[in-house]
């Protein structure tokens, strides 16, 4: 698993929208750490068997995958702020899917000190293998919603 590649992919796509946006990404670094909180919660809504108690509804697969990797997008761009340009993923030990999913929105609040971001990234790629998701998968969902992104920009979103 590297995200060497999806770093770069990522540096391209906000350097566009700073672009089209006509904007100082560097202005907006607080602004990303809100999207993520806000993309990873929506992940979390999809969820349902992780604290929907009340519900038999099911995880919806294909949405939750397509939350999933709108949170890799502002993790990648954090990085790129943070000009981490090597990590190396080491799963963390922890096994309940709601300790996780705590511990990821408290890392969230605390993603600017450079000692959180790996323990974070480590945290989400867990999150997402306990969620089923292979690396390739993740990955392709993640190119084919960055070419989506890149056609917003293009189309004035």
């Amino acid at each position: 698993m590297s995200l060497q590649d999806l770093f770069a992919t990522q540096k391209d796509l906000d350097e566009h929208i700073g672009k089209t946006k006509n904007i100082d990404m560097e202005n907006y670094k607080y602004e990303r750490v809100i999207a993520l909180q806000v993309e990873f919660n929506e992940l979390l809504n999809e969820l349902p068997f992780l604290f929907k108690y009340w519900t038999n509804k099911k995880m919806d697969r294909s949405k939750a995958l397509e939350e999933y990797v709108d949170g890799i997008h502002f993790i990648l761009s954090i990085g790129n702020d943070l000009g981490v340009k090597k990590y190396e993923y080491k799963a963390p030990n922890v096994h309940d899917m709601r300790t996780l999913a705590v511990g990821i929105n408290n890392m969230i609040t605390r993603l600017y000190r450079h000692d959180v971001y790996k323990d974070l990234v480590d945290h989400y790629l867990l999150f997402g293998e306990k969620l089923g998701f292979s690396w390739e998968e993740i990955e392709q969902a993640y190119f084919a919603k960055n070419e989506t992104n890149h056609k917003r920009q293009d189309e004035g979103y």
